[in-house]
């Protein structure tokens, strides 16, 4: 903590030597992290009061109307967005007023869910591919309407989270092989979230300077989160070869399975491709850094965890930011893992493609080292 205000004050007092800033920096006052864990608590344990209460008496009374439900939880959601608008109010009693909030908007959500699905008809709506795309629409009109970081950032997983099991229902063609289409689908998922998250980082001074950055930030982290989710999801369950097998008992959506390797690969390559021009690296570089990229790419098809790390990886260090770090070094070691264990492969298959990789990325790195100065490569 010492060493951030240090580094603070030290970034202040060049800014004022440059004459852009004026008078002393404004003090800030920081919570201690036992003081927020406590807080948010006794937001929490709040809450779970409040709603066994509550909400026991709701299902009492109303546990044969639906609709009613579902209009108790509209409700919560809208004290809930009511509590996010007063939990300024003090230190620590704003944590505390936001887990509170946090927690009553999540029930709220359930009740509203489990309400119109009973209205629908019990279980049938779930199975169906069109009440997963209403309830992503349903979390992403609460991410537009509820304008809490936290609040924002489960909302936009539970975006991601209804597409992914509305694409998983529509790709399903038989019960019998209903499992083999979960990294098919996620497959599908994982290298369309990537752009995005590519996206918002390269347009990131952009929409700062318009004022829009807050509004984006929250979404872009749920989604590098589900890209890395997914991706890895399918490293630990795909078969890359399974495209090869050609019996009829084989969906065809259940082939190539190297394909969302492939399409993470291709993000990866076109970020290296925007790095190189805002590097301004001359054309022999530009083109030795894009062959190691889609070489390493090729390689690490099977695994496109990997991939989808390396990419997290580069749009942490292009935003430096340690949170999307932590996340594309965990991808990595985690995909590194799960392929190495997996059966699909023989040893030497695996070992081979691992240390081609390796011996790619030093290469590259050596490459940049000569051609940019020390201080640009990461």
């Amino acid at each position: 903590m010492t060493q951030a205000i240090q580094t603070e004050q030290a970034l202040w007092r060049e800014l004022a030597a440059r004459g852009e800033v004026q008078g002393e920096p404004i003090a800030r006052v920081r919570t201690p992290w036992a003081v927020r864990a406590l807080m948010g608590a006794a937001g929490w344990l709040g809450a779970l009061f409040f709603q066994m209460f509550f909400l026991g008496a709701v299902f009492v009374a109303v546990r044969e109307n639906a609709g009613a439900i579902a209009v108790t939880g509209l409700a919560m959601i809208v004290l809930a967005a009511v509590l996010y608008r007063r939990g300024g109010a003090g230190i620590g009693a704003g944590i505390a007023l936001g887990q509170f909030a946090l927690a009553v908007s999540l029930s709220g959500q359930g009740m509203v869910v489990y309400g119109v699905a009973e209205w629908l008809g019990g279980g049938r709506p779930i199975e169906t591919a069109a009440f997963w795309i209403c309830l992503a629409v349903f979390e992403a009109a609460l991410y537009a309407l509820v304008q809490n970081r936290l609040h924002r950032f489960l909302a936009a997983l539970g975006v991601w989270i209804g597409l992914a099991v509305a694409v998983h229902i529509a790709l399903t063609a038989s019960e019998r092989h209903t499992w083999l289409v979960v990294p098919w689908s996620l497959g599908w998922l994982a290298p369309a979230a990537c752009p995005l998250a590519a996206w918002f980082t390269t347009a990131e001074e952009r929409l700062c300077a318009a004022g829009r950055h807050g509004g984006f930030e929250p979404a872009m982290d749920a989604t590098l989160l589900f890209a890395l989710g997914a991706a890895l999801v399918v490293t630990g369950a795909s078969h890359p070869l399974a495209w090869l097998q050609l019996q009829e008992s084989v969906p065809l959506f259940a082939r190539a399975r190297w394909l969302p390797g492939l399409l993470v690969g291709v993000v990866l390559v076109g970020f290296a491709l925007l790095e190189c021009r805002r590097l301004a690296l001359s054309l022999p570089t530009v083109v030795a850094v894009l062959v190691g990229t889609a070489a390493f790419s090729v390689l690490m098809a099977a695994a496109p965890a990997v991939g989808a790390g390396a990419l997290a990886l580069g749009l942490a260090l292009r935003r430096a930011s340690l949170p999307w770090l932590g996340l594309g070094i965990a991808a990595i070691a985690i995909g590194f893992i799960w392929y190495y264990s997996s059966l699909h492969w023989t040893l030497l298959a695996k070992s081979i493609t691992l240390a081609a990789a390796g011996v790619i990325l030093i290469a590259l790195r050596q490459c940049l080292v000569h051609a940019v100065p020390a201080k640009e490569v990461a």
